[in-house]
């Protein structure tokens, strides 16, 4: 006679062996495996990278005070802001607070020029359309003379 025969005595032996190994076995991996848990607090925006092997994990949940960057076997965590580009003044490229001479040169140098090419400025793509042409230059020559506040 086999503890698993079928018969519902033999079943119910079989499920509370496999129920009881379902909870004892995880149970033993986890209090082998060493994991660290450090307490950071957690500030508003930032960049926040995890990488490891092949992958990159990246958010904007909170932002980690600021710190030596933190790894741990072949991870590796480093905390830091992501820049984001402001355009206050619309027009204004070069951020004098003042659309202009300069501003209107800088625009004429990339115009035509997309992503990608050697001449492309991303300051001079005001409608973000990821090409500097006659909107940018619309944009530009509408607020020409514009002092920013």
């Amino acid at each position: 006679m086999t503890m698993c025969e079928p018969t519902p005595r033999g079943l119910r032996w079989c499920l509370a062996a496999l129920a009881a190994l379902a909870v004892l076995l995880p149970a033993r991996t986890a209090a082998a495996a060493q994991y660290q848990l450090s307490w950071w607090t957690v500030d508003g925006g930032g960049e926040i990278f995890s990488t490891g092997g092949v992958f990159a994990l990246g958010g904007a949940i909170g932002q980690p005070d600021a710190g030596d960057t933190l790894t741990g076997g072949v991870y590796t965590l480093v905390g830091g802001f992501w820049a984001v580009h402001l355009t206050p003044c619309p027009g204004d490229i070069n951020g004098d607070d003042v659309v202009g001479q300069s501003d209107l040169g800088i625009l004429l140098a990339a115009f035509g020029a997309c992503v990608g090419d050697p001449n492309f400025n991303p300051d001079a793509d005001l409608d973000g359309s990821g090409c500097i042409g006659q909107p940018d230059l619309g944009i530009l020559l509408s607020n020409f003379g514009r002092t920013c506040p």
